[in-house]
């Protein structure tokens, strides 16, 4: 038996070296050490607990791993565990003889002598300290080491997280910094919205993640979504008195052991641990990044809160900024394709009509012959001016002075290049003229919801046959667009593409769905059909 000096000299060093460990299993691992050591004790062990005070994370001395690994859960802290005061310790002669000995699981090994001691962080028990099997009786001393090391494990414990919470900060930054990099410099908005959602997922630790923007109308969507199941939660829509919703409204986020509320999804109410962080913009929510872990898995903490929080705002402003480019890109654009429509309006229209009206002057001095020869050039200058009129138009954005099936055959051509191969195609051209004349917008939605629809094949389907069908009739207008790829969730990872194209339908009292073409196929395919009301 050590005398009063080595023992203070030994607990001194233990202290010594749990404040010298910088990360928490480090720190937890000299605790046990240094506990062991101090009182002799062949078993140790540190169940770490949650805000309930259910067992979380288990860490054990002296039991070896066939053995723990037939246990398979850690104890939780009832009968003789249960008892360990909040502070102070609890010392029992014989687990095995004492009237509260229930607790263990199946198959641990038998407890006779036990101390246990609580671990306190933060005005909560983050945890619990199990010594067990020492040949004789814990002393008086040993209680003393003990309490003095979890005072001091304790501290070393808070600092760990704090370590551990600006590692985290660092990494949730320059997450947010890579993402807000991506969507200023790069025009696929869509990828950039994936990779906010990707980046949260493997920083927060989740199984689970979803970015929701503002659908149709009041309507909040979950848009892009990443991790396990997601494509169960693609397109599904917030319900209106749902916490999610709360928190859009509020723009403060929560944590909660299980999504909260009573109005939760079906397809979200399995999952276990929930954080919803707000992405709040110059005082407006534009969207929410929601978080969900498994059942029984680590709750996520006030910590976890700050720190997606803040990578939620960043994204925020990131979309912010990217949206407002856009805007300036297309002004831009719009301008100088306005400039170029003046250009050809004041040099080379104008430089044909003066050439035509010289060569229809000429051809009256001239012989016959002359004549027919320059009045079939005078032809090729017209066509010509009937061309730079077309440009110029298209420049101007006067598209609905082109007839309906030039426009349209522009972008199969342009779906031909985006798809790599023909796309099979059938129209009712004579139809679809009479219901353009009847409403010249008609011909905007058509070419707009065609060129949508095949954009979202090219870029997501994969798919190697896509048909398209473009009828008018019976007072209706429609444009189905059907591919042999990976269904709906891959042609439309973004569910917003899908209420663009619901939102123009419902303007003309009309109908857009999304389907699999074959059901339970490997490849299920898509159909996608918009249906108007139109003048035929």
């Amino acid at each position: 038996m050590r005398d009063a000096g080595s023992r203070e000299r030994a607990l001194a060093d233990a202290i010594i070296a749990l404040n010298s460990a910088l990360e928490l299993p480090a720190v937890l691992d000299a605790f046990l050490d240094a506990a062991t050591g101090l009182t002799g004790a062949p078993y140790a062990a540190i169940n770490v607990l949650d805000a309930q005070g259910r067992s979380q994370e288990f860490h054990s001395r002296g039991m070896p791993d066939a053995v723990a690994a037939i246990i398979g859960r850690p104890p939780e802290p009832i009968g003789v565990l249960g008892q360990i005061p909040r502070e102070g310790t609890l010392a029992v002669h014989d687990v095995t003889t004492h009237p509260a000995r229930t607790g263990l699981p199946p198959g641990h090994p038998p407890l006779t002598t036990f101390l246990g001691t609580s671990l306190r962080v933060g005005g909560r028990v983050f945890g619990q300290l199990y010594l067990a099997n020492k040949a004789d009786d814990f002393t008086e001393d040993d209680r003393h080491d003990v309490r003095a090391l979890a005072a001091a494990a304790s501290v070393a414990i808070d600092h760990a997280q704090l370590y551990e919470l600006a590692l985290a900060r660092e990494r949730w930054l320059a997450g947010a910094q890579r993402i807000t990099t991506r969507l200023l410099s790069d025009d696929d908005a869509d990828a950039g919205l994936q990779e906010v959602i990707d980046t949260a997922l493997e920083l927060s630790a989740a199984s689970a993640a979803a970015l929701v923007l503002p659908g149709v109308g009041d309507a909040w969507v979950l848009e892009v979504t990443a991790g396990e199941a997601a494509h169960r939660l693609l397109g599904l829509e917030l319900p209106e008195n749902g916490t999610a919703m709360s928190v859009i409204r509020d723009g403060e986020g929560m944590v909660a052991p299980e999504p909260p509320g009573p109005s939760v999804l079906d397809e979200i109410a399995d999952y276990g641990p929930s954080l919803y962080a707000p992405l709040v913009a110059q005082g407006d929510t534009v969207g929410l990044l929601m978080l969900w872990r498994q059942r029984g898995g680590a709750e996520f903490g006030p910590s976890d809160l700050a720190v997606a929080q803040r990578f939620a705002s960043q994204a925020a402003v990131a979309l912010s900024m990217s949206e407002l480019n856009h805007v300036k890109s297309v002004s831009s654009l719009l301008e100088e394709r306005a400039r170029l429509a003046d250009d050809l309006h004041d040099f080379v229209s104008q430089e044909l009509f003066a050439t035509a009206m010289q060569i229809e002057a000429i051809a009256e001095d001239v012989s016959a012959a002359h004549a027919a020869r320059l009045r079939s050039t005078l032809e090729h200058i017209k066509r010509a001016q009937h061309e730079v009129r077309g440009v110029m138009g298209a420049l101007a954005g006067q598209r609905s002075l082109e007839p309906i099936d030039e426009r349209l055959r522009r972008e199969l051509l342009i779906a031909r290049d985006m798809l790599g191969f023909r796309p099979s195609v059938t129209a009712q051209w004579p139809t679809l003229h009479d219901a353009v004349e009847n409403d010249p917008t008609l011909a905007d939605d058509l070419v707009a919801v065609t060129r949508e629809l095949v954009s979202n094949v090219a870029r997501h389907a994969h798919a190697g046959v896509v048909s398209i069908d473009l009828t008018a009739g019976d007072g209706r207008a429609q444009v189905r667009v059907q591919d042999d790829g990976v269904g709906p969730a891959g042609a439309m990872r973004r569910h917003s593409g899908t209420s663009n194209l619901a939102n123009r339908a419902l303007r003309r009292n009309g109908t857009f769905s999304l389907d699999e073409a074959t059901p339970g196929a490997e490849r299920p395919g898509c159909i996608a059909v918009w249906n108007v009301e139109a003048l035929v």
